[in-house]
């Protein structure tokens, strides 16, 4: 119910929007962005399949799973967040249930998916940091928004901090939530948590974030690059808007947008949210409030049209699996 009342909110501020920013000026926006949109499918494609990359390689038994299962893994979890009012929570249980159909343990599969997901959240909170810390020294911001934009920089800032330490004191950190959560009554009954089996999943986890630095570094490395190519897509998009930029205002926008996506998290697609965001970014740069808007709507779009097609990959691994089990 919680969700549903999020997404009819989501869409009352989308209409919103729309009125106040002009329907022309919007469909003018989404008008030229043209063939463009091809090259934004094909760069979505390239960031789902280096995340994929980075997926597979936080699976520590090689040999199991092949690259072309963890990217359909990978799009299958893409579907789930999406298409389905559920988002991440059941997003990422579905891939590590789907890495268990490749040979690994529901455990391995977990250790799997949290990992890839931490990382990527790593490498998010670095970008953020570096993208604001451009915008405040060299853009003009009202007194609210720049300490707003202080206070992101903060919180990613700690977040590093409070992650490298467990990460460094083999600290059982996500354990340790969940045990607060179960202590406080949240979790009970059925979703009582079995700790011994989650510190023994937390134990693979740290033994690629803490103990197998080269693999951990090229990890790093493919969420770096994941980050890059939406960096370029936004770039590309910029420019088919008719929005002279550089690209290092480009690196900017993206990596501001990004704590956004995160604190926006439990709205079904951010409808509206992420418009809203998207305006007000480009607002804070001089830049078009209805091409923000066309940036956001296209890349839902792209991702959307993604999410299809994992729901395909989906549909035909459950639809083994159900086989397998007859």
């Amino acid at each position: 119910m919680t969700r549903i009342a999020l997404l009819l909110g989501g869409a009352a501020l989308l209409v919103v929007l729309v009125w106040q920013l002009g329907v022309s000026e919007i469909v003018d926006a989404l008008a030229r962005i043209g063939w463009v949109f091809v090259l934004v499918l094909l760069l979505g494609a390239a960031h789902q399949a280096t995340r994929a990359l980075a997926l597979h390689a936080c699976v520590l038994r090689p040999g199991l799973v092949r690259y072309r299962d963890a990217l359909a893994i990978r799009l299958s979890g893409e579907a789930i967040q999406s298409l389905t009012l559920t988002g991440p929570v059941l997003a990422e249980p579905t891939k590590a249930w789907l890495l268990e159909t490749r040979g690994l343990t529901l455990k391995e599969g977990f250790a799997a998916t949290i990992t890839e997901y931490l990382i990527y959240t790593f490498v998010t909170a670095a970008m953020s940091i570096a993208g604001l810390v451009y915008i405040l020294a060299n853009v003009e911001l009202p007194p609210a928004i720049a300490g707003i934009a202080a206070g992101i920089i903060c919180a990613c800032a700690a977040y590093l901090l409070a992650s490298a330490a467990a990460i460094a004191l083999r600290f059982y950190l996500i354990g340790t939530i969940i045990a607060s959560l179960a202590r406080f009554g949240v979790l009970r009954g059925r979703l009582t948590p079995d700790m011994r089996w989650i510190n023994q999943m937390e134990d693979l986890l740290l033994t690629i974030l803490r103990d197998s630095p080269a693999r951990l570094l090229t990890i790093v490395m493919m969420e770096g690059v994941a980050q890059a190519v939406l960096v370029i897509e936004l770039f590309w998009l910029l420019r088919a808007l008719d929005v002279p930029v550089q690209a290092v205002s480009a690196f900017a926008i993206e990596a501001s947008i990004k704590f956004f996506d995160f604190a926006f998290l439990l709205i079904p697609l951010q409808l509206g949210v992420s418009e809203g965001a998207y305006a007000e970014i480009f607002g804070v740069m001089g830049l078009p409030l209805a091409a923000g808007f066309a940036v956001a709507f296209v890349r839902r779009l792209r991702s959307l049209t993604i999410a299809s097609v994992g729901l395909a990959f989906l549909a035909l691994t459950t639809r083994h699996r159900r086989h397998g089990v007859a």
